[in-house]
């Protein structure tokens, strides 16, 4: 019948190998969302004298707090599709005596 040298089988199977692992090289990219989305309609709802409690709840917690300066609140959005940087956002707020005093984009 047939007959296969046993080196010839090992680069039949060696070949087989390899195109597997380059075919699996394109692997899924997964869309990245990290942080707190914000709208123009909410960030606009934002009103200088409003208490942090008051901020929280209409925005969430922010991404970021400093715990040497309590009084500064940032949030950061970024969106992200495979390797390219869709769409990023930061809102800063700062606070005097638990009350919202400054809005920046």
């Amino acid at each position: 019948m047939f007959k296969t040298r046993p080196n010839s089988m090992l680069k039949v199977i060696a070949m087989l190998t390899l195109a597997l692992l380059v075919s699996s090289c394109s692997i899924y990219k997964m869309e990245v969302q990290q942080g707190n989305a914000l709208n123009n309609e909410t960030v606009s709802q934002l009103q200088k004298g409003m208490s942090k409690a008051e901020v929280a709840s209409l925005l969430g917690n922010p991404l970021l707090q400093d715990n040497f300066r309590s009084n500064r609140w940032d949030y950061v959005y970024f969106k992200r599709d495979g390797k390219k940087l869709g769409n990023k956002q930061n809102l800063t707020l700062f606070f005097t005596n638990d009350q919202l005093t400054q809005v920046k984009k």
